[in-house]
C-alpha cells in the first residue's frame, strides 16, 4: 500500500516519492520475487551508502557518493547497502579510505551509528516484511568480534546467519527469512573469527562493470547467463570526485543501463547519488506500465502482459491468450483465447501438466515471455497476477504465506538519539507535568528512556505513567513537547515517519525537532514542518 502520513501539501520529496506509482511499482516488484530463490531476485543497491551529504561535518564525508541520508535511501526503496568499515582512531567507523585507513578522519561516523539508523528503520511497523542486504567492506584490523558485538547488539535476531563459515546461499526466499523472524543478510566475512564467520556469510558479489553484456547475452566477467540468473551479481559506478580525477571509475548507472540490468535479472545494480524521483529508478520498474494498475472503471483485477511488455490491469472477464510456464522456465502461449478464471485449465490442457498458468517474477522472465508471445502471434496474454482477494493487493499465483513476528509487548526502554549524537531527555531528570523535554548528552538515566507504546506514545521510564505531548495540541512551528500524563488524545500519538522521524498524529506534517540544536546540551524539543535533517532522525540507542 502506498504510504500515506503526510498531507500533499507538506511533504517532502522523500514523502512524494513514497506516494508515487514509481514507489509501487518497486514494491510490487517485491512482493513478486518474495517466493523465488534469492539468486534469482534483485536488490536496488546503493554504492558506498553512508558517504553522503547528510553526514558532512567538518572533517567527513565532502567528497560524497551520495545526497541524502541510509534510512532515506531505505525509504526510496534501497534494499542493498555497502557500508565500509574500518579500525581507526581506536573505534569502528565509516570510513572512504583505503585499506591502510588513509583518508579515514577521526569525525568519520562510529559503525554503530549506522547500524541503529538501519535497526531503527528495520522497527517501523510498514517495514515488518523487508529484508535488506549490506555488503561490509571490512577494514576492521583484527576486531571482527567488536564488530559482531554492535551486530549482535542492534540488529540482534533480526540477522539471518551463517551459523559457520559458508557462502551466502542462493536458494533461500525472503519468505524463509521472514516467516523465521529475520530480516537481514549480512556478506563480505572472511571467517577470521569464529563469531564473525557465524555472522557474516563469507561472499562478495562477483563483479564485472566493464564486461556487462545485456540481453539477449546477459553475461558478465565470463560468468555465463546461466550463473548470472541464479546468482547475485553485480555493477556498479562510483560518482566521487576523487575516482573521476585519480582512478577509473566504472561506467556510470544511466537509465538505459539500468533498463539493461533488469531485463537480464542482474541481482545488484548500484546507484550513486540517488534522489527523489531518480529516473534510474523508473528505469528498474520492468513489470508494471506507468500509472498502472489504476482499477479503471473500478472492475480491473487481472493482469495481462501488453504487446510492449509491460503489466496492465483489466476486466478478468474479457478474452486474452494465456501465458504458460514449464517448470524450466520455458514459456508457452495459449491457442485458445479465454477469461481470467479460464486460463489456468487451458494451460494444462493444450500443453499437459508440466505447465502451468504463471507470471514472471522477474525481468528476464518477462522477457522471455514477450518473445515466446510474439512468436505465437498474441499482442496481449493473461499473468497468473491478481488483486481478486484484497483490492490494490497484487499476489502471484502461488504466493507464499508470510508472518512476520509481532513486535513485542512488554516495555523495551530505551534511549533515542538524534543525529546530532543527543539524546531526549528530561529537564533537570524532572518528572513534574509540563517538564520541558530537550536533547543532552547521552548518558542513560531512566531520564532518556522511552518507549513507544502499541498506541504510539512515547512513555518516559522516569515516569511511566506520563508520555511527550506536544503542549496544548498546538499544531504551529516551535509548540513545546512537554511530560504529561498519558492520555488518547492525538497530540501524544506519535507516527514514525520518512527519515525516521516522529510525527504527531494531531498535525502529520510536523516533526518532533530540536530548537537550534547546534547550540548543543538544553536545546529544546519542538514541533517543526518536517524536513529529515539531522534534528529530526531519532535511532534507538
Amino acid at each position: 500500500m502506498l504510504c500515506l502520513l503526510s498531507t500533499a501539501a507538506f511533504a517532502t520529496p522523500v514523502e512524494d516519492f513514497r506516494n508515487s506509482w514509481n514507489y509501487e511499482a518497486l514494491a510490487h516488484q517485491r512482493t513478486l520475487e518474495m517466493g523465488e530463490p534469492l539468486g534469482q531476485t534483485s536488490f536496488q543497491y546503493t554504492h558506498n551508502s553512508y558517504n553522503s551529504v547528510a553526514y558532512q561535518n567538518l572533517g567527513s564525508y565532502w567528497d560524497p557518493n551520495h545526497q541524502v541520508s541510509v534510512v532515506d535511501q531505505l525509504d526510496l526503496g534501497i534494499r542493498a547497502l555497502e557500508l565500509d568499515v574500518h579500525w581507526a582512531y581506536s573505534k569502528l567507523i565509516l570510513c572512504h579510505g583505503t585499506s591502510d585507513h588513509t583518508g579515514c578522519s577521526t569525525f568519520d561516523r562510529h559503525f554503530e551509528d549506522g547500524i541503529k539508523e538501519i535497526a531503527t528503520w528495520l522497527e517501523r511497523p510498514e517495514n515488518n516484511d523487508q529484508v535488506i542486504l549490506i555488503y561490509i567492506e571490512e577494514h576492521v584490523d583484527s576486531e571482527h568480534d567488536r564488530a559482531v558485538d554492535i551486530l549482535d547488539l542492534h540488529l540482534g535476531d533480526r540477522i539471518y546467519r551463517p551459523g559457520s563459515c559458508r557462502t551466502l546461499p542462493m536458494d533461500i526466499t525472503r519468505a524463509d527469512m521472514i516467516n523465521d523472524g529475520k530480516q537481514v543478510l549480512l556478506i563480505g566475512g572472511d571467517c577470521s573469527t569464529t563469531r564473525w564467520a557465524q555472522t557474516v556469510f563469507n561472499y562478495g558479489f562477483p563483479t564485472g562493470n566493464d564486461s556487462f553484456a545485456p540481453y539477449p547475452l546477459c553475461t558478465i566477467s565470463g560468468r555465463t547467463q546461466q550463473f548470472v540468473q541464479t546468482n547475485l551479481v553485480r555493477i556498479f559506478e562510483d560518482g566521487t570526485n576523487l575516482s573521476a580525477t585519480f582512478g577509473n571509475p566504472p561506467p556510470p548507472t544511466t537509465p538505459q543501463r539500468m533498463a539493461e540490468a533488469m531485463q537480464c535479472n542482474l541481482g545488484i545494480v548500484g546507484l550513486d547519488h540517488l534522489v527523489p524521483f531518480d529516473s534510474r529508478l523508473a528505469a528498474a520498474v520492468w513489470s508494471w506500465g506507468e500509472n498502472e494498475p489504476n482499477n479503471s472503471g473500478g472492475n480491473e483485477h487481472c493482469a495481462e502482459q501488453r504487446a510492449d511488455g509491460r503489466f496492465n490491469d483489466v476486466n478478468c472477464g474479457q478474452s486474452r491468450r494465456a501465458a504458460c510456464q514449464a517448470d524450466d522456465g520455458s514459456w508457452m502461449v495459449t491457442a485458445a483465447s479465454v477469461t481470467w478464471a479460464q486460463a489456468a485449465s487451458t494451460c494444462t490442457a493444450e500443453f499437459g501438466s508440466t505447465y502451468q498458468f504463471q507470471v514472471p517474477r522477474n525481468g528476464f522472465s518477462n522477457q522471455k515471455l514477450k518473445e515466446a508471445r510474439d512468436s505465437a502471434g498474441a499482442t496481449v496474454v493473461w499473468l497468473n497476477y491478481s488483486d481478486l482477494a484484497s483490492e490494490g493487493e497484487w499476489l502471484p499465483v502461488n504466493y507464499p504465506v508470510v508472518q512476520p513476528p509481532e513486535p513485542p509487548a512488554e516495555p523495551v526502554w530505551r534511549k533515542l538519539r538524534n543525529d546530532h549524537g543527543r539524546c531526549l531527555d528530561l529537564e533537570d531528570r524532572s518528572t513534574a507535568d509540563g517538564t520541558e523535554i530537550h536533547h543532552w548528552s547521552c548518558h542513560g538515566a531512566d531520564s532518556q528512556l522511552w518507549w513507544h507504546d502499541p498506541q504510539g506514545r512515547l512513555r518516559a521510564k522516569s515516569a511511566p505513567d506520563k508520555c511527550a505531548d506536544v503542549s496544548g495540541s498546538g499544531t504551529s512551528e516551535g509548540t513545546r513537547v512537554v511530560l504529561w500524563p498519558c492520555h488518547s488524545g492525538d497530540n501524544q500519538v506519535w507516527t514514525r515517519g520518512a527519515s525516521n522521524s516522529f510525527r504527531p498524529a494531531h498535525a502529520p506534517h510536523r516533526a518532533l525537532d530540536i530548537k537550534d540544536p547546534l547550540w548543543g546540551n538544553g536545546q529544546r524539543a519542538h514541533l517543526w514542518t518536517f524536513h529529515g535533517g539531522k534534528s529530526q532522525r531519532w535511532s534507538w540507542d
